[in-house]
């Protein structure tokens, strides 16, 4: 028993040559034929599998189990090298081998490098916060809402190079990158694009592809056409040297090729079932044919308009982040912004309830309140069963938030409001003078309220409101009902949320619609504002873009050609009325239209977010005009708009006139 286990122990421990001696003396030829032939499949397939290698973690372990110092005694590593297909580099220091690849950070990066570029990327005008419930990412049990970046990385780090005058690399800028800040995906698509940007960039990219444009840089482009990027006037088209610069072309320019390009459109979908005939509009992307001329003249027209359009984006970003970096003990900035909608529902539900309609709705208006830079923001949310969302609401939501603000920062007398500018909510002429009266009666004794650019408004607040609705869709998959708007308000606090929770009533807000007067006068240009300043009960300043000096502590500049308006005496007849836009009787009125320091009547075909198309008259005259023979159909913005005027009497077979107590007062106004 004693020979065989030491026969077998003996065995067992042969070197690889006694093995190979003993097989070719011992076994017969087949036997050895075999073992070679296995020889062979097993090298190959260990080749094809390290060729084949995902990537250098896997490539190393096979490395690792092949290599080792059996084969260097033997001196076999050519062999193997030749056979498996590793490189040399796979012998040195085989015994430490790392099995996995961990890029390590820069430990000599200075700390306030590191914060100024995670702050670069986690601004509004780079990345734009998303208020989906579940658009969430978690990263070593940190869970943070997702950002997702507004252009590529490359254009990003040149971004930062102009604006901070520092040299960082474009490996470590993208290093540094958070890691809730990402780029979107088609799961992640945005439904809240800017019109402008996106028409514009069809038209680029087509030219672009054509190789008549150099670049698809709308940023790169607007410095062709502009002296200035800095400059207002150059960006607002009050500059003589550049307002009527054009886009240069290179030589595969085609005037008269056509071209196919796609473009967001309003269209009429006519209704089969309607026997009146009626008509919707609808917005739709869709195929259009225009020559390669056509298609220049379209895009030098919206690049003009771009000018301002990008031009206000910077400037209420760049401002907006000054006021919070600037602000004073006195001062404080609310943020503000309506949540989608919360649709209450029950843990469990029965057919009727869950598909016929019976399902309430919960208005959150959210924010976040800025004191000062020693304090830590406060996030909060205003709860309402009312889906009233007009001024009279929007101040029952801000009150008990400035209730707070008094209790908890009783040295605050200034405020600055920023939101987005919808002018069914926030820019119009009811929400400035609630702000103007409101404001006062709280208490306070100076204010500010600020615009982002149209559709570039996202922010804080509509973190809040994800943030929110996901933990009331989590307390309701557990077992919680909430089939009401006090019922969310309830059981939100109960959580001991971080995020602080008010209540506005139904009747409140009701009662504050009734309240409100029906004749308050409206502000010329109100869409072209995009801030108020109030310093007195009833009287308003405005400006198209926010001053600097109101971080400053001077709100009485008269930077940007401020205007100064009193609510209480109106002296201009034609500002009594505010153009509601949203109304679809609009398309088929008379208008008056400014452009050039004068004024065109025209008929209004079209309506967008910002913008009206309109089929304007020629001049002839003294209140003299007439229809050319090819259409003068364009695109205005709003603040363009003079007035809606009643239509044209016809004078001559030719030529029409304003009616004239209407001339007379569209003569008297600057």
């Amino acid at each position: 028993m004693t020979k065989k286990v030491l026969k077998k122990k003996t065995k067992e421990t042969e070197s690889p040559r006694t093995k190979v001696k003993r097989q070719m003396t011992q076994l017969p030829p087949a036997a050895i034929q075999k073992t070679l032939l296995f020889h062979e499949a097993l090298v190959d397939g260990i080749r094809n599998k390290y060729r084949k290698a995902q990537g250098e973690k896997e490539r190393q372990i096979i490395a690792k189990v092949l290599t080792g110092k059996v084969l260097k005694k033997y001196r076999l590593q050519r062999l193997a090298q030749n056979s498996l297909g590793f490189s040399k580099k796979r012998w040195r220091n085989d015994e430490n081998v790392n099995y996995s690849y961990q890029r390590k950070r820069n430990s000599r990066v200075p700390d306030s490098l590191t914060s100024r570029v995670r702050a670069f990327y986690t601004r509004d005008d780079v990345s734009r916060i998303t208020t989906g419930k579940r658009q969430t990412i978690t990263w070593k049990k940190t869970k943070k809402q997702k950002r997702f970046l507004l252009d590529t990385m490359k254009n990003l780090h040149m971004k930062f190079l102009a604006e901070e005058q520092s040299s960082i690399s474009y490996s470590l800028f993208c290093l540094l990158r958070p890691f809730w800040v990402i780029h979107p995906t088609l799961s992640d698509r945005d439904t809240c694009m800017c019109k402008m940007h996106e028409n514009l960039g069809f038209i680029v990219q087509k030219l672009h592809n054509l190789k008549v444009i150099s670049t698809i840089n709308l940023e790169d482009l607007v410095k062709t056409i502009a002296c200035d990027t800095e400059n207002m006037k150059c960006m607002y088209g009050e500059c003589s040297e550049c307002k009527n610069l054009c886009c240069p072309v290179s030589s595969k320019y085609n005037p008269e090729s056509q071209e196919t390009y796609l473009e967001w459109a309003i269209v009429d979908k006519e209704h089969n079932n309607d026997p009146s005939g009626k008509t919707s509009k609808i917005t739709i992307k869709q195929e259009s044919q225009a020559t390669q001329e056509e298609l220049l003249d379209q895009l030098n027209l919206l690049l003009h308009r771009f000018k301002r359009h990008s031009y206000n984006i910077k400037n209420q970003f760049t401002h907006y982040r000054a006021l919070r970096q600037g602000l004073k003990s006195h001062e404080c900035l609310i943020h503000v912004d309506f949540s989608e909608n919360y649709v209450c529902k029950y843990s469990t539900e029965i057919q009727a309830v869950h598909f016929g309609a019976s399902h309430q709705q919960a208005t959150l208006h959210t924010g976040v309140l800025y004191v000062n830079t020693s304090s830590c923001p406060m996030s909060f949310c205003t709860v309402s069963p009312s889906r009233l969302k007009g001024p009279p609401a929007i101040w029952q939501h801000l009150s008990p938030v400035l209730d707070y603000v008094h209790v908890a920062h009783p040295e605050v007398s200034t405020i600055h409001f920023y939101s987005d500018g919808p002018c069914t909510q926030y820019r119009q002429r009811g929400n400035f003078f609630m702000f103007c009266t409101e404001l006062f009666k709280q208490g306070f004794t100076a204010g500010t309220w600020n615009f982002f650019e149209a559709s570039h408004g996202k922010g804080a607040p509509d973190g809040v409101g994800g943030a929110l609705k996901r933990r009331a869709d989590s307390l309701v998959s557990k077992g919680t009902d909430i089939p009401h708007a006090a019922k969310f308000f309830d059981v939100l606090q109960k959580t001991e949320t971080t995020i602080k929770l008010f209540f506005v009533n139904e009747e409140a807000v009701e009662k504050a619609v009734q309240e409100m007067p029906n004749d308050v006068p409206s502000i010329p240009s109100t869409m072209r504002i995009h801030q108020v300043v109030t310093l007195a009960q009833g009287e308003l300043t405005y400006r198209d873009i926010s001053c600097l000096c109101t971080t400053r502590q001077n709100l009485t500049c008269k930077c940007f050609n401020a205007k100064s308006f009193t609510l209480d005496h109106q002296q201009a007849a034609l500002r009594a009325t505010e153009i509601m836009w949203q109304s679809s009787d609009i398309v088929g009125k008379w208008c008056v239209v400014k452009y050039d320091d004068d004024i065109y009547p025209g008929v209004i075909t079209d309506t967008s977010e910002t913008h009206v198309e309109v089929r304007c008259m020629h001049k002839i005259g003294v209140n003299r005009f007439f229809w050319p023979a090819r259409k003068d159909l364009l695109w205005y913005l709003f603040e363009d708009i003079l007035c809606i005027i009643p239509p044209l009497r016809q004078v001559t077979s030719r030529y029409m006139a304003i009616e004239k107590g209407v001339w007379d007062q569209l003569d008297s106004v600057p």
